[in-house]
């Protein structure tokens, strides 16, 4: 029996849109920024919050709360589901006002973890940030309002739920993938402009830049805030995708997966992102413990998959850093526009040239 593709495609495009937006937003952080945010899965799972039970709670009440349905024991969410496909342009209007306000929590948190980053560096920074997501998620699983507690919450259709299962799916991949290429463009303009010189100033030398007049906490909490919103963003879309809200979901290994994109791909270099998000969406198919039934294969291995998971990140991570630390597209020198430009025309650099005979200076 062949793959179905029309179920392995959107899975394969989808994942990979969630996963070059994490890479992106984390090379923004650590790459331009020098902020090493091993909390972002806390960020991420921001934005799932928010609009898993932004869209929850308004079907439910489209639905007009039926009072002899608990709201949270919806079996499968089979009230919300179909009020989303008896209201295509409500669902439509509720996915995008759940990116957006997943956006803005994010940037709000994000601006919120800039008083830390001012005060803390390098390691102490990163095990504040991952304590901070476990214990956010630690909370939330057993705090039921937010996200249905150890049960979770379901009900939350994919926002094209009115059209055929695999064509809601493939269209649904075709717009994570357009949000992705649109914040990896973003983030390439802004990176490239004289702020991202100066958030590559901050993280070589922060106290030069101190020394020349830069507002580094502002700067910091900048790139925290616009990372933190594209972290919020891809949480959201992963919510629309699984269709459920689950803490257990939000675990450590997202951090991570983020990190390994970017070491793998090369530090602060869009390019590189590109290949670790693609190298890091093959391997989570691969080790998924249904990938062998896609090839007909039924073969159960003596352990959970997950975990190998887990392994292999850490692998990669240590291997990487072991023997290939700039990645495997290295970081490129900047380029202005006007050296560019001098380049393009054949012009000669002004800059005088050192003589045998010129005094050093000392």
């Amino acid at each position: 029996m062949p793959v179905d593709l029309t179920f392995l495609l959107p899975l394969v495009a989808t994942t990979f849109g969630i996963f070059l937006i994490l890479a992106v937003s984390f090379n923004l952080e650590y790459g331009f920024g020098g902020q090493p945010n091993l909390g972002k899965v806390f960020f991420y799972s921001i934005g799932a919050y928010v609009a898993g039970a932004l869209t929850a709670h308004a079907l439910w009440a489209l639905a007009g709360s039926p009072a002899d349905i608990p709201f949270l024991e919806d079996a499968g969410g089979v009230v919300r589901f179909a009020v989303a496909r008896a209201n295509p342009g409500a669902m439509l209007g509720l996915f995008v006002a759940s990116l957006v306000v997943a956006a803005l929590a994010g940037a709000a948190f994000g601006w919120l973890a800039s008083y830390p980053a001012l005060r803390l560096r390098g390691d102490f920074l990163a095990i504040v940030l991952i304590a901070v997501g476990e214990v956010t998620r630690v909370f939330v699983f057993n705090y039921e309002p937010i996200a249905g507690g150890v049960f979770g919450l379901s009900g939350v259709p994919n926002p094209f739920a009115w059209l055929p299962p695999r064509v809601s799916d493939a269209v649904y991949a075709v717009v994570v993938l357009a949000i992705a290429f649109g914040v990896y463009i973003y983030a390439s303009r802004l990176t490239r402009s004289p702020y991202g010189r100066l958030l590559k100033s901050l993280r070589d030398d922060e106290l030069a830049s101190k020394v020349y007049g830069k507002r580094t906490p502002r700067v910091k909490a900048g790139v925290l805030m616009i990372a933190s919103d594209m972290s919020a963003v891809a949480g959201a879309l992963y919510v629309f995708y699984v269709q459920t809200v689950y803490a257990g979901d939000f675990i450590p290994l997202l951090s991570f997966i983020a990190i390994a994109m970017v070491i793998v791909g090369g530090v602060a270099n869009f390019r590189g992102v590109l290949l670790g998000a693609a190298f890091m969406t093959l391997l989570d198919l691969v080790t998924r413990p249904v990938f062998p039934t896609f090839f007909d294969l039924f073969w159960r291995p003596p352990f959970d998959m997950n975990y190998v998971r887990y392994l292999v990140v850490g692998l990669i991570i240590i291997v990487v850093l072991m023997f290939r630390p700039k990645g495997l597209i290295p970081e490129q020198p900047v380029e202005t526009a006007a050296l560019q430009v001098a380049r393009r025309w054949g012009k000669p650099s002004t800059a005088p040239k050192p003589t045998a005979n010129a005094p050093r200076r000392g």
